[in-house]
């Protein structure tokens, strides 16, 4: 998730456990800890566009980096305070491993159990920016900043700004079940065969979500408000070219992007160009209906494959579209 929710779910789990110890600096300490999972993005500029695939949440994101890495902050903070070692290493290891945990919400995904699996795990129930999940941490931790260490409501607000944004998360998690079974269901009641079907929540909310129908030789793309009136759930056809998809499954360069598409990449030429785009996160659909793509894999004359940073359509029509589907058709 964005950098802002992970510094305060580090800092509010990390005074969850030290805040009466240490006081305010259990958040700084937690915000540290919280932060240290994506500074694998630091790697970034030795790598290509496509390679970046293959290492932003990997190794730093593992159950067996970040465990070993809280049984030795655990000993570090052990050895400073000269209090018992056990509650170190919890508040280290809650503070450090809520991180990919809150990313295994996102449609992003996360490698947790790398390097054994390199797959993605995801449960696409938040975005990856979402301020009804960060506001509530946030204040939690703008409030400590203010108490003093001996208030006695400051371990209470600490629990509620962490159950509160939980119980989003769980909200996110059941609206999705819900959709999910939605288009299972009419997809079945249409006799439409497919072999996954993916919801996602569109930008910053959980109240309008898109979905994307994988079949055979395409995909079937449509969305859902919660304050529709009519939940006609729509259904737009998109053919899929599987010789391209073949063939950059078998590029094994090109592994960290497939890997990272989750089955979900959909090929097609255009203007005499091969694109292949990851429809993990839904698809944004214009004023005609037709799909808008993020950062196609593009192939060039050289027959070099490059990730297509342009954006060929307006962010702003994007912003009031998902705006006016949130309200409900």
């Amino acid at each position: 998730m964005d950098s802002l929710s992970q510094i305060v779910l580090g800092a509010a789990t990390f005074a969850l456990v030290k805040d009466k110890e240490i006081g305010k600096k259990a958040m700084l300490y937690g915000a540290i800890l919280g932060t240290i999972p994506d500074l694998d993005v630091l790697l970034n500029p030795f790598f290509t566009d496509i390679q970046q695939y293959a290492i932003h949440r990997a190794f730093s994101h593992s159950i067996f980096f970040l465990f070993p890495l809280s049984l030795i902050f655990g000993i570090w903070f052990h050895k400073k305070y000269k209090t018992p070692y056990f509650g170190w290493f919890w508040a280290s290891f809650l503070a450090l491993f809520t991180h990919p945990l809150l990313d295994i919400c996102t449609t992003y995904g996360t490698r947790i159990l790398y390097p054994f699996s390199k797959e993605f795990y995801s449960l696409n129930n938040v975005f990856v920016v979402d301020p009804l999940y960060t506001i509530w941490l946030l204040i939690a931790c703008i409030v400590l900043l203010i108490l003093k260490k001996d208030n006695s409501f400051r371990k209470k607000i600490i629990a509620t700004s962490l159950t509160i944004s939980t119980l989003y998360l769980v909200w996110g998690l059941v609206i999705r079940t819900f959709i999910y079974n939605e288009f299972t269901e009419k997809l079945n009641s249409e006799n439409i065969l497919f072999s996954k079907l993916t919801v996602t929540p569109t930008p910053f909310n959980t109240f309008y979500w898109q979905v994307v129908v994988k079949t055979d030789d395409g995909y079937y793309i449509s969305d859902y408000s919660l304050l529709d009136s009519n939940h006609k759930m729509e259904l737009i056809y998109v053919q899929n070219d599987e010789s391209i998809i073949r063939k950059i499954k078998a590029d094994k360069s090109l592994e960290p992007f497939v890997n990272f598409s989750q089955d979900f990449a959909y090929a097609r030429f255009e203007n005499g160009i091969e694109k292949v785009s990851v429809l993990k996160f839904g698809v944004f659909l214009n004023k005609d209906k037709q799909p808008e793509l993020f950062f196609p894999l593009c192939k060039n004359e050289n027959g070099d494959y490059f990730i297509d940073k342009n954006i060929s359509y307006s962010l702003d029509e994007a912003s009031k579209s998902i705006w006016k589907r949130i309200k409900g058709n």
